[in-house]
């Protein structure tokens, strides 16, 4: 695709795909900056599509948090048919997903913890705004660095797609699954009432996935989906006394019993905390000892006021298509 959008956004080459839109990299010819813009596929008489994705534009007006992809603008585009194609244009992360990482090599317990708290601390902030993401997976977690000496990664959070306000009415039908198979809670298997613990436990499975380089429930949509019904995820011992503990507390059944998303964080930025001291604290090449070694711990809105944030009603039916 080689457009022009909005008079203002020349679309280059693609980045990514889904099942209800295409991203690609762009330049604003404004301000001349690279940006992302994802473009929705055009148009139908799928109402519940199209305000989907108006209350994807809609919360991502509302979200700042250096762990979340930020919205530049959004507008409406006619193609040559007549056809209308809504698109949202983002900051552009200049890096991959964590699905493309895992395929590609292992991360080390530390990038995991740093990762984890990360991805931790933009959930404990879009919850204490009232929103739960409900898609929380490796190919929704974006990873970059900020410079080119940088030593870490750093990760935001897209993907608000599905995402919906606490409380707020359902567009889709009752009990409806919505999510990704491999990474859905138990709860939302099981099509019962979804809180800010689903995003927990899905993101103990993205974690739990990082150290083992394994999804815990493979298979087709139905075999993952059904799997957490009958058993919890496999916590391998080995990976530690800090580790085991905590990622099963975050994939625990019950969503009550699992930690909240600022307790997720604390815990591993004092985990990172703690490693980085051994590493600065051994020499370059040495064997740990055994004191190092051991670790110490689709669904919408509806003209609501949840937290901070007021979210008004979506259309009720998509534009009329010309």
């Amino acid at each position: 695709m080689n457009q022009l959008l909005a008079q203002r956004y020349q679309t280059a080459e693609l980045l990514g795909t889904g099942g209800a839109a295409a991203v690609y990299r762009a330049v604003d010819q404004n301000l001349g900056r690279d940006v992302a813009v994802k473009v929705f596929n055009p148009s139908t008489s799928d109402d519940d599509d199209y305000r989907r994705q108006h209350t994807e534009t809609l919360l991502l007006a509302t979200l700042n948090h250096p762990g979340l992809v930020t919205l530049h603008d959004a507008g409406l585009q006619q193609d040559e048919s007549g056809r209308t194609t809504s698109f949202l244009v983002m900051e552009l992360v200049d890096g991959r997903d964590l699905r493309k990482l895992l395929k590609a090599e292992r991360l080390e317990p530390l990038q995991v913890a740093q990762l984890g708290a990360d991805l931790a601390d933009a959930l404990a902030y879009v919850h204490s705004q009232g929103v739960i993401h409900r898609d929380v997976k490796p190919a929704n977690i974006l990873l970059y660095r900020s410079g080119e000496q940088d030593t870490r990664l750093y990760s935001k959070l897209t993907d608000f797609g599905i995402a919906r306000m606490v409380d707020a009415s359902m567009a889709t039908a009752t009990g409806a699954t919505i999510g990704t198979a491999n990474y859905l809670s138990p709860e939302q298997a099981h099509g019962t009432a979804v809180d800010y613990q689903s995003d927990i436990y899905s993101l103990g499975l993205v974690l739990l996935e990082c150290l083992t380089g394994k999804k815990a429930f493979p298979g087709a949509v139905v075999e993952a989906a059904v799997a957490r019904l009958l058993r919890d995820p496999e916590v391998p011992d080995d990976l530690g006394p800090f580790w085991a503990p905590l990622l099963t507390s975050m994939t625990a059944r019950s969503p009550q019993q699992r930690p909240d998303a600022h307790e997720v964080a604390l815990a591993l930025r004092e985990y990172a905390a703690a490693d980085d001291d051994l590493l600065v604290a051994r020499p370059a090449g040495a064997a740990p000892t055994d004191e190092s070694s051991s670790e110490s711990p689709g669904a919408i809105t509806g003209g609501i006021t949840t937290g901070n944030v007021y979210i008004p009603a979506p259309p009720t039916q998509a534009p009329t298509l010309g």
